[in-house]
């Protein structure tokens, strides 16, 4: 300090789990100033600034990852990012927004990759006569799910990275939504693709065992899945607060809309999740279940489970998926398999937990309009197959 003036900070602590920790030659590090918490750029042979040795991790081998220490590490104030104190945390979540969506991403090609080997697999192993690709068995459990999942994770993925680049702010929840949903998919999709693949998929040779290892740190970097459930939860539980019960209701309401010109698309069943998602919120509120932390956390993934859901059917007619070459007919089946998904997710998981917490709505599964949800599950079987089909056709071995 001079002349009262702030002219530079020293910083002292340590992190872990720094990617590129061990080889970049500026970083960005978030300490705790006099007046809160915020970021400032270090260089790589600052003194006092030194880093350990390479993590031996489980996945992404090829990436360094270290530990850093600083100890009495000197920052001039032209390296305080924002010239103001305390902003560090506002920062740090304006970025998730698009940090998230890009690991979301992540998680949604390796999913895809080990799913198309599985496909793959599946068209030229013979078993009992005929190719895995053509029994429900096989494609039914391990490879159309993952398929339906990935691509809902996809559609709100799109449409969040799109309102990104319109410039839109705030998207934290969205950012989160769309993590959290790819890159559970994308690991269930690669364990999936082992289990596909029998015994040589837990061999090297496959390749589907090292996208398993590679696509589980989705789950856990830029906010673990769990961090991510706690934060749609808070966010879209301060959003029913506000509407006073309306956001998805309203939100329903422009589904079925949408469901009475584009019927195919799955948006009346995905209104049938934004009701049921409503309903479990309100009775949450009322009885105050959410004091109970696994049912704020589970909400979280119902919430998710629903707008992944809505979005899908919003935007499925919209254009195909060129990356994979999936027509419009395909996806619009993915999305009413995804809406039944969600729907039946939402009613009895969001009962299951409602009861389990002590709810006192005597007929809250009619207020779920469960039977609905149930009677809403005509013709999934029949979505299924054809689902396997085009995927089948679109990764045809040649």
């Amino acid at each position: 300090m001079e002349n009262g003036t702030v002219t530079g900070y020293k910083i002292s602590g340590r992190k872990q789990w720094i990617s590129n920790g061990g080889v970049a030659d500026l970083y960005t590090i978030l300490a705790l100033a006099p007046g809160g918490p915020t970021w400032f750029v270090v260089d790589h042979d600052a003194a006092g600034f030194s880093h350990g040795k390479p993590e031996d991790k489980h996945g992404i081998r090829a990436s360094n990852t270290a530990a850093l220490f600083l100890e009495e590490v000197y920052v001039p104030v032209d390296r305080m990012v924002g010239a103001e104190e305390g902003q560090g945390l506002a920062q740090a979540q304006a970025v998730f927004g698009y940090t998230r969506v890009m690991v979301g991403a992540f998680g949604l090609g390796a999913g895809w990759e080990a799913l198309r080997r599985a496909i793959r697999y599946s068209q030229e192993r013979i078993q009992a006569g005929a190719p895995l690709c053509e029994k429900q068995g096989y494609t039914h459990k391990l490879i159309v799910p993952n398929a339906v999942r990935l691509e809902a994770s996809r559609a709100y993925i799109e449409w969040t990275a799109d309102r990104l680049d319109s410039g839109e702010h705030g998207l934290q929840t969205e950012g989160a939504i769309a993590k959290y949903m790819a890159s559970e998919a994308g690991n269930k999709a690669a364990e999936d693709a082992i289990q596909a693949h029998g015994g040589y998929g837990y061999t090297r040779e496959y390749m589907v065992e090292k996208i398993k290892r590679d696509v589980r740190i989705t789950t856990i970097y830029e906010g673990t899945s769990e961090i991510l459930e706690w934060t749609i939860a808070r966010d879209r539980w301060q959003q029913h607060l506000k509407s006073r019960g309306r956001y998805y209701h309203e939100w329903a309401d422009r589904l079925d809309a949408r469901h009475a010109v584009e019927p195919d698309n799955g948006a009346g069943t995905a209104a049938l999740a934004l009701r049921a998602l409503a309903v479990i919120l309100e009775r949450c509120r009322l009885d105050r279940l959410t004091r109970q932390q696994h049912v704020f956390f589970r909400l979280g993934e119902l919430v998710s489970f629903a707008e992944t859901a809505a979005i899908f059917a919003e935007t499925v007619a919209e254009k195909p998926t060129a990356a994979i070459r999936l027509d419009i007919p395909t996806r619009q089946a993915m999305s009413r398999i995804h809406a039944r998904d969600a729907a039946l997710k939402v009613a009895a998981d969001g009962l299951r937990w409602a009861i389990g917490a002590g709810q006192t709505d005597p007929d809250l599964a009619g207020s779920l309009n469960l039977l609905g949800i149930y009677a809403a599950q005509d013709g999934l079987i029949n979505d299924m197959d054809y689902v396997a089909a085009q995927l089948n056709a679109v990764f045809k071995v040649d």
